[in-house]
């Protein structure tokens, strides 16, 4: 997929996100509505079959309602099942997922949380994951919430990423810093 056609989609998703907020805010539904997009977003992303299924150009339209409706009815307040079927009749399921990373975008910026992202070399305990959270909400003023992943080539240290802000402590930034100041 192109980074013209990703744009675009994003730009279709945040409209549905935009309004789905809108509707959280007047039947004050915000974290029911953000735990249903990410429970079907979720169970989509697992489930080849059904990700095939709801994605194929020539089932109709009716069939994948009756099979999320299925699925999800007992799960998702009728708000969220109806958008999904809205995305089925629109042929839009495929932004669903961006859909819902957006929908929660706009609660976290409501809520003045943010996320940090904190890459390090090996596995770091929650000790390590709460000492910077706390240093970074007081750093920022904001509720922080942690999202950790592992990148060997950093070979230690690690390097945070806040919004569009980086944080990078890594070994193998400095090594390369080093090494420009040598050469």
């Amino acid at each position: 997929m192109s980074d013209t056609n990703t744009f675009g989609l994003s730009i279709i998703a945040d409209r549905y996100a935009l309004a789905f907020m809108d509707l959280a805010q007047r039947q004050d539904m915000f974290d029911k509505f953000d735990s249903d997009l990410a429970l079907v977003k979720e169970t989509v992303a697992v489930n080849k079959d059904l990700k095939d299924f709801v994605e194929h150009p020539l089932i109709q339209a009716s069939d994948k309602k009756e099979v999320i409706d299925k699925i999800f009815r007992e799960h998702v307040s009728v708000y969220t099942l109806n958008l999904i079927k809205l995305l089925i009749d629109k042929n839009r399921l495929h932004i669903l997922a961006i859909l819902a990373d957006h929908y929660k975008a706009l609660l976290n910026k409501k809520r003045n949380i943010s996320t940090a992202q904190i890459i390090t070399a090996i596995e770091i305990d929650e000790e390590t994951k709460n000492r910077v959270k706390e240093k970074l909400q007081k750093v920022f003023s904001k509720t922080i919430e942690v999202e950790t992943s592992i990148d060997k080539e950093i070979i230690a240290g690690m390097i945070v990423k806040v919004g569009d802000k980086i944080i990078d402590g890594s070994i193998k930034t400095k090594f390369e810093n080093m090494k420009k100041q040598v050469v």
